[in-house]
C-alpha cells in the first residue's frame, strides 16, 4: 500500500500513510485572491490521526473547523502556542500537542523541538513568516515528509536535520531560496503548494514557474483542490 497525497487547498492536505492519516493546515478560511474553496470540510472527515496547523493566518488556520474535524475524528491537534490556546475550550487537553520551538538566534538557524506521538514522530521548526509559525518533519514507519508552511528563509533551516524524505510541501517565495533548498534535499516528490486558481492557471499553460525561476528540480507534483497523487 502506498501512501496517498491529497490537496485540500491552499497549503493543505491530507496525506494518508499505510500507518497514519495526517492533515496539514486543511481547514482554513476562505481569503479572496489568497485561498479559495477547500475541497474538503470538517463535516466530511471522519477518519484523522493528526492535524497539524503551522501558524494562526486565516488562510490556514480555522479554529472552529480544526475543532470540529478533531472532535469528529479523535484526532491529536499539534500547532504553536496561539492555535492550541484558540481551540483549547472545544477539545479534550489530552488532544492538544502544544510545539512552541524559540526562535533563533540573530541570523542563526531555525530552532527546533520533537514530540513523539502514537502514529508519528513531530519535529517542529520555529521558521520565519509569523513569531507562531513552524515548518514540520512528520516521520512514520515508512514514509518521512517535511512541510514547509509559509516559511520565507529555507536557507535558515539544517537540511541535514530533516535527512532523507519521501515527500516535500514547499511554496515558491520569491527570496526564500526555495529552489536551492529542494536541490539540496533532493526528495523524490516536492509539491508546490500556495498556488491561486489563476497560478494553477498560468502553471498549466507553462508560464508560472518560467517566470518565477530559471530552473525547476526533478520530481515537481501540482495539484488542484480535491485532486490525489499516490507515492
Amino acid at each position: 500500500m502506498g501512501t496517498v497525497v491529497t490537496a485540500v487547498g491552499n497549503e493543505g492536505f491530507r496525506i494518508v500513510t499505510p500507518t497514519a492519516r495526517i492533515f496539514v493546515d486543511a481547514f482554513y478560511n476562505v481569503v479572496p485572491g489568497v485561498a479559495e474553496e477547500p475541497a474538503l470540510r470538517a463535516r466530511q472527515v471522519s477518519e484523522a490521526d493528526l492535524i497539524l496547523v503551522t501558524h494562526s493566518h486565516w488562510d490556514h488556520f480555522n479554529a472552529r473547523s480544526v475543532s470540529e474535524a478533531a472532535t469528529r475524528a479523535g484526532a491529536k491537534v499539534v500547532g504553536p502556542q496561539s492555535v492550541i490556546q484558540a481551540v483549547q475550550d472545544s477539545l479534550k487537553p489530552e488532544a492538544l500537542v502544544e510545539m512552541e520551538p524559540p526562535l533563533a538566534k540573530g541570523r542563526g538557524l531555525a530552532a527546533s523541538v520533537t514530540a513523539t506521538l502514537p502514529t508519528a514522530t513531530v519535529t517542529a521548526f520555529r521558521t520565519f513568516h509569523s513569531k507562531d509559525h513552524n515548518s514540520y518533519l512528520v516521520e512514520t514507519p515508512g514514509f518521512r515528509f517535511f512541510h514547509d508552511g509559509d516559511n520565507e528563509e529555507t536557507q535558515r533551516v539544517d537540511a541535514a536535520a530533516l535527512g532523507r524524505l519521501d515527500a516535500l510541501f514547499i511554496g515558491p517565495w520569491r527570496g526564500s531560496g526555495w529552489v536551492e533548498f529542494i536541490e539540496k534535499l533532493a526528495p523524490p516528490r516536492w509539491f508546490l503548494m500556495h498556488l491561486t486558481g489563476d497560478e494553477l492557471d498560468q502553471h498549466e499553460a507553462g508560464r508560472f514557474l518560467p517566470d518565477l525561476c530559471d530552473r525547476v528540480p526533478d520530481g515537481l507534483v501540482v495539484l488542484r483542490p480535491g485532486q490525489s497523487f499516490t507515492l
